[in-house]
């Protein structure tokens, strides 16, 4: 990603007000963003079709500061704040906070690795879902209805993460997301925890993410409140997978396994949250992808998910079964800007008398029906 970065100088850095402390001339902060904007068409939301405009398609439209301090001896002062926006209504995402995306401070050093302290990504981001069909393809890509964070529904608030240097191509990185409740409540806490490994075109990655009572209080690891970004509500929720990728000729090869099993599941977050009735809850998701670069400007991806699942509560035993193909062409007018045409087709079957008796694709209002499809024309634009 092309940014414009600003090295700030002692004066530049009160003018700015980056810093309420005198920069040094090792410090730097880098300004970045993405604008996605597409016009799409959707064949069923609520029982009739659509044609809308849709912020981010494939990227939710975000900007962001990011940057480092150098302390000496190998050792920087680092940060990031990310904030996600609606670039069609100019309104805040994530619930109407400012930096909804990211906000973490922390040090990192070249020998020992990195401490984070705020609002992250977990380790299941960075070595399970950059190898899904949804890391290119964008959000309308994810699994069905993001059951396991693939898409980036939810981040972890309060939370520290460490991060390894890269050894022969090995990494890792654990994280730690507290409850903030007196007593040593596990009421909504989280960890996970992840290795991944990279060596010439192939990647390897595997992860885990375990959150104690989901959205159980307001100030805890996820929020579940009615505007919150929680998939579900519940006494459990756990993730973990392994995925990998390859790099040969012109393409990009990739698949990828998650498990997502749910204890007392109280709702699930459809568009809005609907009722469960405390049912336990499995799904297995099998994500296999392809990109292949015609040319450096113009590239295509093609997705398949197969998703089966469990779900079991005191009235209904089920087993509803997704299927969903995406495809997307891609071409960049610049290295900053592109234009794209995604199509998405979902088909859930096994679900009556569940929340999942009808098709959901990810972004999208859920169907009145089995199937949906979405179809969309966008720009993006980096900076």
């Amino acid at each position: 990603m092309s940014r414009t970065a600003f090295k700030a100088s002692p004066i530049a850095g009160a003018i700015l007000a980056l810093s309420a402390v005198t920069a040094h001339a090792q410090s730097n902060v880098t300004l970045y963003g993405i604008i996605d904007a597409s016009i799409d068409y959707v064949s069923n939301e609520g029982g009739h079709h659509a044609v809308q405009a849709q912020n981010g398609m494939i990227n939710g439209s975000r900007w962001g500061l990011k940057g480092a301090e150098d302390l000496g001896g190998g050792t920087s002062a680092v940060f990031q704040l990310e904030n996600g926006f609606n670039i069609f209504n100019g309104k805040l995402g994530q619930g109407g906070r400012m930096f909804g995306r990211q906000a973490w401070v922390g040090l990192k050093d070249n020998t020992f690795g990195t401490v984070a302290f705020g609002r992250q990504y977990d380790p299941t981001i960075w070595y399970l879902a950059i190898y899904t069909g949804g890391f290119n393809g964008g959000t309308a890509f994810a699994h069905p209805f993001d059951n396991d964070n693939m898409g980036n529904s939810f981040r972890l608030d309060n939370a520290i993460q460490y991060t390894s240097p890269t050894w022969g191509g090995f990494s890792a990185r654990g994280m730690y997301a507290f409850s903030n409740q007196a007593g040593g409540s596990k009421d909504n806490r989280a960890y996970s925890a992840g290795a991944g490994y990279s060596q010439g075109g192939l990647n390897l990655g595997a992860s885990f993410i375990v959150i104690d009572n989901v959205g159980g209080n307001a100030g805890g690891a996820v929020d579940g409140s009615a505007t919150g970004d929680a998939t579900f509500i519940g006494s459990r929720q756990m993730v973990w997978g392994t995925a990998a990728n390859y790099a040969y000729g012109h393409g990009i090869y990739g698949a990828t396994w998650t498990h997502t099993r749910i204890d007392s599941g109280t709702s699930v977050n459809l568009g809005g949250y609907k009722p469960m009735g405390n049912a336990s809850m499995s799904l297995d998701n099998f994500d296999v992808n392809v990109t292949y670069y015609v040319t450096p400007a113009f590239a295509l991806l093609g997705t398949y998910t197969y998703t089966m699942s469990r779900f079991t509560n005191s009235q209904v035993s089920a087993n509803p079964k997704w299927n969903q193909v995406n495809a997307q062409a891609d071409y960049f007018l610049s290295k900053r800007t592109d234009i794209y045409v995604d199509a998405v087709y979902q088909h859930v079957s096994g679900g009556a008398n569940t929340p999942f008796a009808n098709a959901i694709i990810c972004g999208y209002s859920q169907s009145s029906s089995p199937s949906q499809l979405v179809v969309g024309l966008g720009l993006r634009h980096r900076f």
